[in-house]
């Protein structure tokens, strides 16, 4: 069984079949998009704004997964730049590998196993951000039971653009539609296209573009301890085999009270993985990390798995998307892979580049400029 085809064993929520018409409405199932949809709904209410996401949300689901992409000095800057010390923190120390037993960092005289997809970008040190600081309503009480008694969840199954009207058609699993307005993407460019039903409307810029922003596909995996297993701050790469070039788990612990949590991610191919192969992965994994930290086996741990189609891509073209002849413009993305106004490299006077942001720092400059375009 290919990757591809494991999302679609599972079961889909009943829900009766609609015909909604809405204002805005908001695609995803992340921090970013969640942001705007808070937004919008307290600008112009419930009625004007609907949420569509794949599934109920949890409190685990609201901070993006893995470890940290803010790495590299533009995206960096960018958070020194717009946000408060008290909403981020800075870890200035080298990722560190795991090789002949011990932790030896990146930059030294010793060599990694070979890095695949975009694991070089994590071999830096990083800036974690505070998203409930960021994002305080996400602190609110009773929040996630007032979003899920709101959020539609029901998987998507082809988005539709009516031109003479100017505007978007999306289509649900169980065969509700919904029409809108605005449509806020919190995926990806290249699912959006994936989504998309007459493609034979869109041009071949449009096509190149959302093209351009495909990406591996990210195996989460995050492990909460009820005591410590290591001080090391650093980001952690530990090869799956010392043999093959199968990539690397890359992970990092973070305390909190007296417990510990880590946070692992490996990349993988959906198009050659099998739900075997996932779960030999994973079984990998905990063997490693009770073998490295000789963890006990009495330590009361739970475990958080999840797969994302995509992850973050490192290179958006943002001046092909700003350059087409024929986008939408009530068509708006957000998140890692969201494009950037190419305006924004002269409007603002900080000390790093738009085509260079990616992951988070990319995200939150694509709330910042929904933000300023549907909110003032």
């Amino acid at each position: 069984m290919a990757f591809k085809d494991i999302h679609k064993l599972k079961k889909i929520q009943e829900i009766q079949k609609e015909n909604i018409d809405t204002d805005f409405l908001v695609l995803g199932h992340d921090l970013f998009s969640l942001a705007i949809y808070h937004d919008l709904v307290t600008k112009y209410g419930e009625d004007k704004v609907r949420y569509l996401s794949q599934e109920k949300f949890e409190k685990k689901d609201l901070a993006p997964k893995g470890p940290s992409g803010v790495r590299g000095l533009d995206n960096m800057n960018f958070v020194r730049s717009h946000y408060s010390e008290n909403q981020f923190e800075l870890i200035d120390m080298p990722s560190q590998f795991y090789k002949d037993m011990q932790w030896k960092v990146f930059g030294g005289r010793s060599k990694s196993e070979a890095l695949k997809f975009h694991e070089e970008h994590f071999t830096t040190g990083r800036i974690d951000i505070r998203f409930e600081e960021i994002f305080s309503f996400v602190n609110q009480e009773g929040f996630i039971d007032w979003l899920n008694e709101r959020v539609y969840a029901v998987k998507i199954k082809s988005v539709l653009y009516k031109k003479d009207e100017n505007k978007f058609i999306v289509e649900c699993v169980n065969g509700t539609e919904f029409t809108t307005k605005e449509l806020i993407c919190g995926v990806s460019p290249a699912e959006f296209l994936n989504f998309y039903k007459n493609k034979n409307e869109l041009t071949d810029k449009f096509i190149q573009f959302c093209e351009g922003t495909h990406s591996p596909s990210a195996l989460y995996m995050k492990f909460d301890y009820k005591k410590p297993l290591t001080d090391l701050k650093e980001s952690l790469f530990i090869p799956l085999s010392y043999t093959h070039e199968w990539g690397h788990f890359m992970g990092e612990f973070r305390n909190t009270d007296d417990q510990q949590s880590v946070d692992f991610v490996h990349f993988i191919d959906k198009d050659h993985t099998t739900e075997e192969d996932v779960s030999r992965i994973i079984r990998l994994l905990k063997k490693n990390l009770e073998k490295i930290f000789q963890q006990p086996k009495n330590i009361p741990v739970k475990e958080y798995i999840s797969i994302e189609d995509a992850s973050g891509c490192l290179k958006i073209d943002d001046e092909l998307f700003n350059n087409l002849e024929n986008h939408y413009q009530n068509l708006h993305f957000i998140g890692l892979n969201a494009p950037l106004k190419a305006s924004m490299k002269t409007e603002e006077p900080f000390a790093y580049s738009s085509l260079l942001l990616n992951y988070e720092a990319r995200a939150l400059m694509s709330v910042r400029l929904l933000q300023e375009k549907l909110l003032n």
